[in-house]
């Protein structure tokens, strides 16, 4: 089968990136011919299809004013990635495109040079942009699903975006746009969700159950086989991914200290807030191991005690915790979002109702090695479920649908 693949980055900035990543060489083992769209980035994997990615735009501190203005526009429409995805879709001809995060770096545009061709489109939803301005249907302790009719000016006044105003109301008119337009529904044939929870949450926002497959992100595979054997140089609770006060970092760092003996390991980029926050803590006990690819992050996973997520957001399916549990280890986290879909409590590790339950059950784990080898034998298990060839099976089955219509 002749595949499409688009994302906005050809590199891992989180797990979305890394679900995309690990899903492109998944189909190419599989025999099928994958080409990629996306935005051009030094940080790229290399791509024969580069030549057809849309330029660079961003919205950080090292990018141009230039970059910045142009990045503006495309959140709302781009000439040029509705230019260059028709050059690709006449060069390629292929049997399905299958999407997944496009807004702000290569924008809704290409969708509708898609469908005029009659090439069925499928989307997996990684996170809540198709029903909320920021992705996490939260802002400043606000439930985003909760504020009817007031939920765009409460949106603007809370800054629930990048904690700015400015910022906030250009997501939000973004959002309000592309929703008149009905730029996403109309054109897209499916949605493909990674758990039950984010499927209920499409669904309660007028999404038709007949388009939404659900199918959960699989586990790459791991060279870990006997995780009780590793040897562990200094004991450390690991937490890897967005390093932010909304993923609720700033608490686990305190609850870090409850804990002689045991330090916390942070790995991921982290927000300026944050920063100040270890500044003023006893930051003898953690320690910030930066952003780490793959191989090395397996390693320190493989090394820690166990994983630990203090967030409460309604997580569409929680790849860390497929992380921990395929590298044979525990995972503890809140009752939020898709963890519950993931792990199972009191088996591979625990799902948390409060913050001092949290605190219990990581005091406990990290003081009972034999529970954790326990933990750590069901976690290999449990991770069995998630397998690569049983994902593909699904995710054919899904295309092959599509495609036939």
């Amino acid at each position: 089968m002749k595949i499409l693949e688009i994302n906005k980055f050809n590199y891992v900035q989180g797990g979305s990136d890394r679900h995309f990543q690990d899903l492109l060489g998944l189909l190419k083992s599989k025999g099928n011919e994958v080409a990629v769209f996306s935005m051009e980035s030094p940080q790229n994997e290399f791509s024969p299809w580069k030549k057809y990615f849309v330029s660079y735009v961003g919205y950080g501190k090292g990018d141009t004013l230039w970059q910045k203005t142009v990045g503006v526009a495309r959140m709302f429409y781009s000439f040029e990635a509705k230019r260059k995805i028709g050059k690709l879709l006449e060069d390629f001809q292929p049997d399905i495109v299958h999407i997944h995060n496009i807004y702000h770096q290569i924008s809704p545009s290409i969708l509708g040079e898609i469908k005029k061709r009659h090439i069925p489109i499928i989307m997996t939803v990684h996170d809540y942009k198709l029903i909320c301005p920021n992705y996490l249907l939260q802002c400043d302790g606000g439930n985003w699903e909760e504020w009817g009719k007031d939920r765009y000016l409460n949106f603007v006044r809370n800054k629930c975006f990048k904690n700015s105003y400015l910022k906030s109301f250009l997501v939000m008119l973004e959002f309000r746009w592309h929703e008149y337009q009905d730029v996403y529904d109309k054109n897209i044939d499916g949605y493909i969700v990674p758990s039950q929870f984010a499927k209920n949450k499409l669904l309660h926002a007028g999404f038709a159950e007949n388009k939404i497959n659900v199918l959960p992100h699989f586990a790459k595979e791991s060279g870990c086989v006997e995780v009780a054997k590793f040897e562990l140089p200094e004991k450390y609770l690991l937490y890897f991914g967005w390093l932010s006060r909304e993923k609720g970092v700033d608490r686990l760092i305190e609850m870090a200290g409850d804990l002689p003996g045991v330090k916390l390991y942070l790995a991921g980029k982290m927000e300026e807030d944050l920063e100040k926050i270890i500044e003023k803590s006893d930051s003898t006990n953690i320690k910030h191991l930066g952003f780490l690819q793959a191989s090395e992050l397996e390693r320190y996973i493989r090394n820690s005690l166990f994983v630990v997520s203090p967030s409460r957001l309604p997580e569409t399916f929680g790849l860390i915790a497929l992380e921990a549990i395929k590298n044979g280890k525990p995972f503890i986290g809140f009752d939020a979002g898709a963890y519950g879909e993931v792990i199972r409590n009191n088996e591979d590790g625990y799902i948390c109702q409060t913050e001092e339950e949290m605190r219990e059950k990581i005091k406990q784990l990290a003081a009972d090695p034999g529970l954790r080898i326990l933990f750590s034998r069901n976690a290999l298990q449990r991770a069995k479920e998630f397998d690569k060839d049983k994902y593909y099976t699904k995710i054919n089955g899904i295309f092959q649908q599509y495609s036939k219509k």
